[in-house]
């Protein structure tokens, strides 16, 4: 019994000790650079440019919804739209209702 706990009390003094701090954390901080980059980044652009077409909306634009359905603008409000899809026919929307802008086939080629 005194030889198990004079073994277990001395330890080698050239034992090897594990990673580092800085070792285990690297992969994760790799890893999350790589998702910034490929996610996060993206995401963040797309989003401006929407926000910049939802507060370019203006009078006459040819639009189509997120149900995709088609009109053009006929009032601006702040956080609203109102879209003519027919003769007689007029939506109310919310701004964030609307998927894209149409443009001109002329324009698009440009």
């Amino acid at each position: 019994m005194a030889h198990a706990a004079t073994l277990a009390a001395a330890a080698p003094a050239d034992a090897p000790k594990g990673p580092g701090l800085a070792q285990m954390l690297m992969p994760l901080i790799i890893m999350f650079a790589i998702i910034y980059f490929l996610v996060i980044m993206p995401q963040r652009k797309r989003q401006k440019q929407r926000l910049g077409l939802l507060q370019a909306l203006k009078k006459n634009d040819r639009v189509v919804t997120v149900g995709g359905i088609h009109g053009v603008i006929t009032h601006v409000r702040e956080r609203e739209v109102v879209v003519k899809v027919d003769d007689n026919t007029k939506l109310t929307l919310n701004r964030s209702g609307i998927a894209h802008v149409k443009r001109d086939d002329a324009e698009e080629q440009s």
